[in-house]
């Protein structure tokens, strides 16, 4: 009898057959007549294979998995509030991992949230591979928050409540009611979701110690000793090429050009002047061929060596690279010291943290995922 109420509780609008002409419902006995039923849906005839439909009291009752299933309703059993729930049910659990589980609502609510801030991520709803990705990144928060410090985790629910002041001041609050109902959201996921957020990334930025810092700006020099080099150079440009990309000169003339240049200039004349009437550079040509304090790794090999190389102060021979010929002179050149990269350096640090817990630790503190595809 105990598999057979099971059988009630899940298969039927009212209960399970059983065997004979009699059922039980909520324990009590009542006679039904069974009928041989067709099923069409759609024009298509489907058939129960684990019950049949009865009649009682001028009703017809008709296997509910049967029916769902045919709909393509999925139909699970709440056991906590005797609730059948047909398609959706919010609190299915979705993860299971060490310390805690997320339901459907908690995913629903996290994902459509993504989907408000970056509406190229609605798009992939029905990605279940992208769905399982925002599922690990929910689960990642979660897991990070409870790792977090309590002054983290303030500053998270500081930094959130600013941000939902902000927008309401910005938007209004009725467009901001109505953006969270589109969203089929709260104000209170919202909350919750900034707050996740902000404390995992929180927490990432305090995992990050000064001598990991110290490591890494050695490491990138060790590798390139250029690799924080800054020069502040000027330069003119003789190009091959207009701005309608037609060629004006030959290389050679363009050689012969950028040495004339380049002896006007040996010759005390004036950078600045000479730059606006020569220099085919249209970012520099109006500020005497300036660029300033820039990152010499940025530029193209043939410019960064002779920006790394080039005595400073000096008038160098033309320098050829693909947009012509440069006649250059570096004012300053130096090595950015660890403090003015260190938020670039910890910033690269966070991620390849983030990315060593989602490939090495997460896997194994997840338990179970099930998203009910």
């Amino acid at each position: 009898m105990k598999d057979k109420v099971k059988g009630l509780i899940v298969g039927l609008t009212i209960g399970s057959i059983l065997s004979g002409t009699v059922a039980f419902a909520a324990s009590t006995q009542i006679e039904v007549a069974f009928r041989n039923l067709t099923y069409m849906f759609d024009g298509v005839e489907k058939t129960p294979t684990d019950a049949k439909g009865f009649i009682y009291e001028g009703d017809t009752y008709v296997p509910l998995r049967f029916m769902s299933d045919s709909l393509g309703k999925k139909v699970t059993w709440d056991d906590a509030t005797s609730t059948i729930w047909v398609g959706s049910n919010p609190n299915q659990i979705v993860a299971t991992y060490k310390g805690g589980t997320v339901t459907k609502r908690d995913f629903d609510s996290f994902f459509n949230l993504k989907a408000l801030f970056n509406s190229a991520h609605a798009s992939s709803k029905d990605n279940v591979d992208y769905q399982t990705s925002v599922l690990k990144e929910l689960v990642t928060n979660r897991i990070f928050y409870s790792r977090a410090s309590d002054a983290d985790q303030e500053a998270a629910k500081n930094s959130a409540a600013v941000q939902v002041a902000a927008w309401k001041q910005q938007f209004g609050e009725d467009k901001f009611k109505a953006d969270l109902k589109n969203a089929n959201v709260t104000e209170i996921d919202l909350q919750y979701y900034l707050v996740g957020s902000m404390t995992a990334t929180n927490y990432l930025k305090s995992s990050v110690t000064d001598a990991q810092l110290k490591a890494q700006y050695d490491a990138a020099l060790a590798a390139n000793k250029d690799a924080f080099t800054i020069a502040s150079v000027r330069h003119i440009l003789i190009g091959l090429t207009g701005s309608d990309g037609k060629a004006v000169r030959t290389k050679e003339e363009a050689l012969t050009l950028a040495k004339d240049v380049q002896l006007k200039l040996k010759n005390g004349g004036d950078f600045t002047a000479l730059a606006k009437q020569y220099s085919d550079d249209p970012g520099s040509k109006d500020n005497g061929g300036l660029y300033a304090d820039a990152d010499v790794s940025q530029w193209v090999e043939g410019f960064k060596n002779a920006a790394i190389s080039q005595a400073v102060g000096t008038i160098g021979d033309p320098v050829e690279t693909e947009f012509g010929y440069h006649v250059i002179k570096v004012d300053s050149r130096s090595v950015k010291p660890l403090a003015s990269v260190k938020e670039s350096l910890r910033a690269s640090l966070e991620q390849a943290q983030y990315q060593q817990f989602s490939e090495k630790e997460l896997p194994g503190l997840i338990e179970k995922i099930d998203l009910g595809q």
